[in-house]
């Protein structure tokens, strides 16, 4: 399906952004609902299929009775990869936007709970989550219009937590999940830790886990542990590592599993 995105074009009219939606298995009423930001690696695999921990997530969220929209920002502008130098699809301001557009969607279908929405992101989409649900976010805007904002959030590896990329003031009153790999090279956990840490104490709802041994992408569906030298940092050289954890990945199922009961009310 193509929704109308938040982001606009030259013109002023909305960015059309495609997006799938998995729906709740045996459900017989409104249900809740999660929105999914793909990392920077974009959505789909090299065959076009989309990528498996998306779809591993998603299953596993329709079984447990809510809808998942997976929103695809990078293929809807043309772009592919940003893994390695990024590029202009910003997980601060056009992809937050795609994020809210979603929600919006949803809000109008009749299936869907409207104030029972969450966002969940990896990697690039998960710093576009820390980015969506900060004071710089498009529900916290002026022109925000008056309907229910998002639930709760979930953070996997978010790249950008740190201070400096989300700003002194940044905090937020949504309930986050936030889950890192004590060994990622890629999505520092240090830097991330110090930011959590300080935003917690000033009362900031988040759940914050570190995981040891863990890499980036420790929550994919069997994806052996390897270096990642095509998504080599041109600037800092850095070669990341990705791969599954299976204990660190069966904890997060629990934690998300948990998590989003509680904020469902479910």
């Amino acid at each position: 399906m193509s929704l109308p995105s938040l982001d606009t074009d030259n013109n002023g009219a909305p960015v059309m952004i495609d997006a799938y939606l998995f729906r709740a298995t045996h459900a017989t009423g409104p249900t809740p609902a999660v929105v999914f930001m793909h990392g920077c690696n974009g959505m789909f695999t090299r065959k076009g299929n989309i990528d498996s921990r998306e779809l591993d997530w998603a299953h596993r969220l329709n079984a447990q009775g809510y809808a998942v929209l997976a929103v695809d920002s990078f293929t809807s502008r043309g772009q592919s990869s940003e893994c390695a130098r990024g590029g202009p699809v910003r997980p601060s301001v056009e992809r937050p936007r795609d994020a809210y557009g979603a929600l919006r969607y949803l809000q109008t279908l009749p299936a869907i709970q409207p104030d029972r929405i969450a966002l969940m992101g990896w990697s690039h989409g998960g710093g576009t989550v820390l980015f969506s649900i900060g004071p710089k976010g498009p529900g916290r805007s002026q022109d925000a219009k008056p309907a229910p904002d998002f639930v709760a959030a979930i953070a996997f590896y978010p790249g950008w937590c740190n201070a400096t990329a989300q700003g002194a003031d940044w905090t937020t009153r949504i309930p986050l999940l936030l889950l890192i790999g004590a060994d990622d090279v890629w999505s520092k956990p240090a830097p991330c830790d110090a930011f959590v840490h300080s935003v917690m104490a000033q009362s900031a709802p988040i759940t914050f886990h570190i995981y040891p041994g863990a890499v980036h992408d420790f929550d994919y569906p069997n994806l052996p542990v390897r270096s990642r030298p095509e998504f080599t940092n041109p600037r800092t050289h850095v070669v990341p590592v990705t791969g599954t954890q299976p204990e660190a990945r069966d904890d997060a199922i629990a934690r998300v599993t948990t998590f989003l009961a509680k904020v469902f009310g479910t």
